[in-house]
């Protein structure tokens, strides 16, 4: 059985555009077991962590290879979600993008199963796609600190993510 959790990922980020791909796939290896959800919690959490990263895909108002790439790299190979399971997720994702007026519903149930650690690694995965292809938006930039926001980051914790260069040690 296929899972999307972010309890499991290890961030491990190498911010060349060269290597944007490598960064994501290390970003998904995973180390430790995750959480035990029922099947329709899972589904549940599934789904709103998939509408959210299509919400940034959709962002600049372009849909562009490469951040449906990062996507589908997500999708299918580091989670190992069947080609059928993948579409059934994105079909409802880019339905409920189309409609969406708000994250909230997403954040609501990302809060409910995502401890700090994880969400932190959700709005990583959400700046890498942001940046996937070398621009960042301005709705790309909105969606970002309006995600992180709701799910308890504050404009310096996100500004860490958006920029790891300045980051003292």
């Amino acid at each position: 059985m296929s899972i999307v959790y972010y309890q499991y990922f290890v961030v491990r980020i190498n911010h060349s555009m060269v290597n944007i791909l490598n960064s994501i796939r290390s970003f998904f290896s995973s180390d430790s077991a995750p959480a035990r959800l029922d099947d329709e919690d899972k589904d549940q959490l599934n789904q709103a962590i998939i509408c959210l990263l299509t919400e940034m895909v959709k962002a600049d108002y372009v849909e562009l290879y490469i951040e449906k790439l990062v996507l589908n790299e997500h999708l299918t190979k580091r989670l190992n979600l069947s080609r059928a399971k993948a579409n059934k997720y994105l079909a409802h994702a880019n339905i409920s993008a189309q409609v969406s007026v708000s994250l909230k519903p997403q954040t609501q149930i990302i809060n409910r199963f995502l401890n700090r650690r994880d969400k932190h690694a959700l709005m990583v995965q959400l700046w890498q796609i942001a940046s996937a292809d070398g621009e960042i938006h301005l709705l790309e930039t909105q969606t970002f600190y309006q995600a992180g926001e709701q799910l308890g980051f504050n404009k310096s914790q996100l500004d860490r993510i958006c920029h790891p260069e300045n980051v003292i040690n």
